[in-house]
C-alpha cells in the first residue's frame, strides 16, 4: 500500500528582479497546503530567503531552491532574459512525507518498495 502524503502547492504570482540589486529576485505568491498563506521569498541562486510567515517547511523550501536554480540559474539576473521563464512559472506542487519532501512526478512514481527503503 502507498501511504498518503500532504501536498504542498507553490503559487507565483509575481518574480521581478530586487530593484535594490540585480542578484537576487522577489517572489510573491500563496503556499497551499490544507491552507492558503501568502508568501514573499528573496531568491539569489545561493539562497531561498523566506520574508514572510508562510512557514514553508525546510525540506520544501530545499526543493524549491534546487528547482527554481534549475528554472533562473545564480545572480545576478538579467531581466531581459528573466521574462519568458517568469512568464511561463505559474505553480510548482510538492509532497510531503515521513519528514522528507518530494516533487509530484517522483512521488507518483514511488512503489511501495520505495517507500519501505525510505523508513
Amino acid at each position: 500500500m502507498i501511504p498518503e502524503g500532504i501536498e504542498c502547492s507553490i503559487f507565483f504570482e509575481t518574480i521581478k528582479p530586487n530593484p535594490k540589486s540585480n542578484s537576487s529576485l522577489l517572489i510573491k505568491g500563496s503556499v497551499s497546503s490544507g491552507f492558503k498563506i501568502i508568501m514573499s521569498l528573496e531568491f539569489t541562486g545561493a539562497e531561498l530567503i523566506d520574508n514572510s510567515n508562510a512557514a514553508i517547511p525546510d525540506e520544501i523550501i530545499d526543493l524549491l531552491k534546487e528547482d527554481l536554480i534549475d528554472i533562473f540559474g545564480f545572480g545576478p539576473f538579467d531581466k531581459k532574459a528573466l521574462k519568458q521563464e517568469m512568464k511561463d512559472l505559474n505553480m510548482l506542487y510538492y509532497v510531503r512525507y515521513n519528514g522528507k519532501a518530494y516533487r509530484t512526478d517522483e512521488w507518483k512514481d514511488m512503489t511501495p518498495e520505495d517507500f519501505e527503503r525510505a523508513q
